[in-house]
């Protein structure tokens, strides 16, 4: 007995070590080869090329090659604005068009592209007015300010830095208005048995993947919304309510609530690239994932026309 009073509480510290090792490990360290940092999730890209012009519309490409890890799950966001000197801290920043999150808007290990299309002289979403000729002035600085955030869409403190290899496009982008309906799909709701959201048919993935570039899927959303989110129930204006792409969470294009929504039952459409959502799914067919009771009641495809 007096062994054991010796043994046991051995064996005790050397399972408690154990376990301690195994729930306890040092993030991974930063990646060696990196062309840029988001200090404190923050950065801005500047360009001289397109010159921003009141009423265009341009594209924002940030390519992610590789990254440091804990930029994972990240919430990417920005807005287009100039200022005459950089440098200068007395000089504000000058709206171009406001601020949008990217789509997709979580940062993946398998997606490796990242857009935003800009209006210029538009608000967006948030509350910031642009200049009321959004037009970057000769002289100006033009560049995109990217601020990423964590999981809960809360902004990283200044001591959290993130190390990317990639980089930042920006074009014009021209405006399609005239469309051609390529007749609307179906969702099979094996997964689910819920009637407004399931995987669509490998009759329409054969339609879809024979798309030209630029075609879409517009997607009717019905859903309830509340002033405000009482017992941490929602959906309230601007949340999102779904997502296309694969069943598993942040694998897909986000559907959010208008942020204007009011309160009550609303409908409204989604337009979404397809070449955006085919990043995520590969071979597999597209499936649409729904909460919060939103339903989809039309989901159809538009390529451009000619």
């Amino acid at each position: 007995m007096k062994k054991m009073k010796v043994v046991f509480p051995v064996l005790f510290l050397l399972l408690a070590g154990l376990v301690m090792t195994n729930c306890t490990s040092d993030p991974p360290p930063p990646i060696d080869d990196f062309d840029f940092e988001l200090k404190g999730g923050k950065y801005q890209f500047v360009f001289d090329t397109p010159k921003i012009e009141h009423g265009k519309t341009y594209e924002v490409i940030f390519t992610i090659e590789n990254c440091d890890e804990g930029l994972i799950g990240s919430h990417l966001g920005g807005k287009i604005c100039y200022k005459m000197d950089l440098d200068s801290e007395d000089e504000d920043d000058k709206l171009l068009s406001g601020w949008l999150n990217s789509v997709p808007n979580t940062v993946s290990k398998n997606v490796k592209t990242y857009k935003w299309t800009f209006e210029a002289g538009k608000r967006n979403e948030d509350s910031l007015t642009p200049e009321t000729d959004a037009t970057t002035p000769e002289g100006g600085k033009q560049y995109f300010s990217l601020t990423a955030q964590d999981a809960s869409w809360h902004d990283y403190s200044p001591t959290d830095n993130f190390k990317v290899k990639g980089g930042f496009t920006v074009n014009e982008k021209k405006v399609i208005t005239d469309w051609e309906s390529e007749g609307e799909v179906t969702l099979s709701n094996e997964e689910t048995a819920n009637p407004g959201k399931g995987n669509l048919t490998d009759e329409d993935m054969a339609k879809i993947r024979a798309l030209p570039a630029g075609s879409i899927i517009e997607l009717t959303i019905t859903v309830t919304v509340k002033a405000t989110a009482e017992g941490g129930a929602g959906p309230q204006a601007g949340w999102g309510v779904g997502q296309i792409g694969t069943w598993t969470q942040d694998e897909g294009v986000s559907i959010n609530v208008p942020g204007d929504a009011e309160e009550g039952e609303i409908t409204f459409t989604v337009r979404i690239e397809i070449a955006d959502i085919l990043e995520f799914v590969g071979d597999d067919n597209i499936a649409l994932n729904l909460w919060d009771d939103a339903k989809c009641t039309k989901a159809e495809l538009f390529k451009p026309g000619t």
